[in-house]
C-alpha cells in the first residue's frame, strides 16, 4: 500500500514536472500576427491556413490578407468558367489610331525592341503587336489587384457561391451539366491556388507591393499579361535593376521575348508556325492571327 502510494506521489510530481516544462517551452504569442490573422476576411480564412500549411510564413499571409484592400469578387469565377475566346472581337486592333500608336510606342521605346531582338530573335513588330492587344501599350493593366481575383478564384470552387453570378444560360442546368460545371470550378480553383502562391513569391521575391499588383479579371500581370507562374519561369531583368518588373518596358518585353523563344519562334517560321508559337500566349487562333495582322502594318516581319 505505501509503495502503490509512493509510486503515486512520484508519478503526479514527474507529470507536473512535464508540464511546466512543456509551458516554459512555448513560444512566446505574437500579439501583432495574432491580431493581424484576426483581421482577415471570414471568406479567406481557410485558404490562409492553407498556404501556411504549403510552407508559407503565418505572419507574411495574415498581413496581406488583412489588409484593407484585400476583397472577395464573387463574380470572378463565373467569368472565368464561362469565358470564351473566340467570341472576343479582334478587329478593333487593326483600326489605323490603334496601329498608329503601336509605331510610335515602338520608336520611343526602339533602343528596348532593337536590344531583346538582337538577344532572342523575336522581331520587334511581333512583341508590339503583343503589347497592343494584350494591354493597349499599357492603358490598360486590370482594375482590381491580381491578389483579389486569383484569391476570389481560388475560394469559388462551390457551384452554389457563385451559382447566381453566372450568365442566364447557365441558371438553369442538367444534372449531367452541372456536375460538368462543378468539376470545371474546382479545376479553376486549384489553378487559381497554385497561381496564387506564385504571386506570393513572384512579388516577395522581386521587392514589390503585392498590393499594388493590378492584374486581369484572370490575373494576368504586367505589360505583356503573365500569368505570375509564368513570370516566375520566364521573367527577365533586363535592365539589371536587381528584379523583374513586368510593368517596366524593358523586363515585360524581354520576358516577352524569352517566353516566345522557348516555345520554338526563331527566324524565318512560316505563319502557320507563327500562329502555333504565338498560341502558346493566348490560346486562341483569332487572337495569333490578330497579332501577325498587326505586326505586319506596324513593319514588316
Amino acid at each position: 500500500m505505501k509503495k502503490t502510494f509512493f509510486h503515486l506521489v512520484v508519478t503526479s510530481i514527474f507529470i507536473f514536472v512535464l508540464c511546466l516544462s512543456s509551458h516554459a517551452q512555448k513560444p512566446p504569442v505574437d500579439d501583432s500576427v495574432s491580431g493581424a490573422c484576426a483581421k482577415v476576411p471570414a471568406v479567406f480564412r481557410q485558404l490562409t491556413a492553407s498556404l501556411v500549411k504549403d510552407g508559407f510564413d503565418q505572419e507574411e499571409i495574415c498581413r496581406i490578407f488583412s489588409h484593407p484592400s484585400v476583397r472577395f469578387n464573387p463574380k470572378v469565377m463565373p467569368r472565368k468558367v464561362t469565358h470564351k475566346e473566340a467570341a472576343l472581337h479582334y478587329e478593333k486592333f487593326l483600326e489605323k489610331s490603334r496601329i498608329k500608336r503601336a509605331k510610335k510606342y515602338l520608336e520611343r521605346n526602339r533602343h528596348i525592341f532593337d536590344e531583346v531582338e538582337k538577344e532572342y530573335g523575336i522581331p520587334k513588330e511581333v512583341k508590339v503587336a503583343i503589347l497592343l492587344v494584350e494591354t493597349d501599350l499599357g492603358r490598360y493593366l486590370g482594375s482590381d489587384l491580381a491578389l483579389n481575383n486569383l484569391a476570389s478564384m481560388a475560394v469559388a470552387s462551390d457551384l452554389d457561391k457563385v451559382k447566381s453570378y453566372l450568365p442566364a444560360s447557365y441558371k438553369h442546368l442538367s444534372p449531367k451539366e452541372r456536375a460538368k460545371l462543378q468539376k470545371r470550378l474546382k479545376s479553376k480553383s486549384k489553378w487559381a491556388y497554385s497561381e496564387l502562391k506564385s504571386l506570393i513569391i513572384y512579388s516577395k521575391t522581386n521587392g514589390l507591393d503585392i498590393h499594388k499588383i493590378k492584374g486581369s479579371i484572370f490575373g494576368a500581370i504586367g505589360l505583356c499579361q503573365f500569368m505570375p507562374s509564368n513570370a516566375l519561369k520566364f521573367g527577365v531583368d533586363f535592365n539589371k535593376d536587381g528584379k523583374v518588373d513586368l510593368f517596366d518596358p524593358a523586363d515585360a518585353i524581354a520576358s516577352m521575348a524569352n517566353y516566345l523563344q522557348h516555345y520554338g519562334w526563331k527566324p524565318d517560321l512560316k505563319r502557320v508556325s507563327q500562329i502555333k508559337v504565338i498560341k502558346h500566349y493566348n490560346h486562341s487562333t483569332p487572337y495569333a492571327n490578330t497579332v501577325l495582322e498587326v505586326a505586319k502594318k506596324v513593319g514588316h516581319i
